[in-house]
């Protein structure tokens, strides 16, 4: 049957989900650390507490849809996640200790290495079961994040730093509500998966050749996001600019998601699409190593749509159709936490010893990543034929 739009009731609720996580997130990365060092760190302890939540992220990332698909109960488990971040960080605003706010600060990280996952996994599933691109649900969360990026940074400069603590808690008190509402979370005509099968899941060669391959295409972009903003400022670049080459790149994003994602990844397959990204990374990140200024920089910043955009979408389609919608969840934080944790603080560590020795050369780095995630999407064409994984 064809697919509707997202403009249902179930493809509307989704999207809703999406826009309130990443209006936490947009809120979150960039304007965190500012909000850090208004309480009275220092840059380094600011580096120190952001890097410790990285740690947290890889273990929560993998361990929360665990217990989700253990218990059946993934728009519950969103909800009470959700629920424990409005609590964090509200919380945040009568703190007065170090040690407490580095406790706070780490429990933040468990908030969304949970949130993430599981909101793909119960985006795909209602987008499978009622028809409508995951695609266009999920632009919705990268729109939320732009918009959310300009308001914050509107409303700090008129309300203070505590605005970002108030629009964090208040986009996640309003998931509570739809993340227990979720159209894609009813409970599985199966059993819930136990550990073993997990087990066998996380060791299922096929199933690692996909986490190998969308994680390090993903990955590549460490570089960038550790030194992409301080590299174009030392080229001579504004602030005013290099803000608006983020915003272009996410914007770039939005259009692709919401317009051509779906069809890409018909197109191509899931793993074609996560060729494609990773070959597109191998492009940009190549240029990248010139020190590009001017026209040829944006037209790269475009490129994000592809290094990221695409790859995404195509990890999302390969769970939905290789792994049992009983794991789906369990999926969703193994590569989550391949990709946000381990590979990119690889990446970002790899970043920071080559970036002092050869500046914009670093992207080499980037390329090399893209290159290995680009020979692992061959090896797992190779392998798999379009089967769901026996766990």
């Amino acid at each position: 049957m064809a697919e509707r739009s997202v403009f249902t009731r179930s493809g509307l609720h989704s999207a809703m989900v999406f826009g309130l996580l990443f209006s936490a997130l947009g809120a979150h990365l960039p304007f965190w650390p500012p909000w850090l060092e208004s309480w009275g760190l220092s840059s380094a302890e600011v580096g120190t507490f952001m890097a410790a939540t990285m740690v947290v992220r890889v273990i929560a990332g993998g361990a929360i849809p665990v217990i989700a698909d253990r218990l059946d109960a993934r728009r519950v488990t969103l909800a009470v996640v959700a629920g424990m971040g409005a609590v964090i960080f509200i919380s945040h605003l009568w703190i007065e200790s170090r040690v407490i706010l580095f406790i706070a600060t780490l429990a933040s990280g468990i908030v969304y290495a949970g949130m993430v996952p599981l909101s793909d996994a119960l985006g795909s599933a209602s987008a499978k079961h009622d028809r409508f691109p995951y695609a266009q649900a999920r632009a919705f969360g990268s729109l939320t994040f732009v918009l959310t990026n300009l308001a914050v940074g509107s409303l700090i400069g008129r309300l203070g730093p505590d605005v970002v603590v108030w629009w964090i808690t208040i986009s996640l008190l309003l998931a509570v509500f739809f993340a227990v509402t979720h159209p894609g979370g009813g409970k599985v005509k199966e059993e819930p998966p136990r550990l073993k099968e997990i087990g066998r899941l996380m060791r299922h060669p096929i199933f690692v050749l996909f986490v190998l391959a969308i994680a390090f295409a993903q990955s590549s972009h460490a570089v960038l996001y550790a030194y992409g903003s301080i590299h174009w400022l030392s080229l001579g670049i504004s602030e005013e600019v290099v803000g608006q080459l983020w915003a272009f790149s996410v914007a770039g994003e939005v259009v692709i998601m919401f317009l051509l994602g779906a069809r890409l990844v018909a197109w191509r397959g899931p793993i074609g699409a996560i060729a494609a990204s990773a070959i597109a990374g191998i492009i940009r990140w190549g240029a990248m190593s010139f020190d590009p200024v001017g026209p040829i920089l944006w037209v790269l910043q475009l490129l994000h749509s592809g290094t990221f955009a695409v790859g995404h979408l195509g990890a999302i389609a390969f769970i939905a159709a290789a792994v049992p919608e009983r794991m789906s969840a369990t999926a969703q934080g193994i590569f989550g936490a391949a990709f946000s944790g381990v590979l990119m603080a690889v990446g970002t560590a790899a970043a920071a010893w080559a970036y002092p020795l050869f500046g914009g050369g670093a992207y080499a780095v980037a390329l090399a990543m893209s290159a290995l995630g680009l020979v692992f999407s061959v090896w797992l064409a190779r392998r798999w034929n379009g089967e769901v994984l026996e766990a």
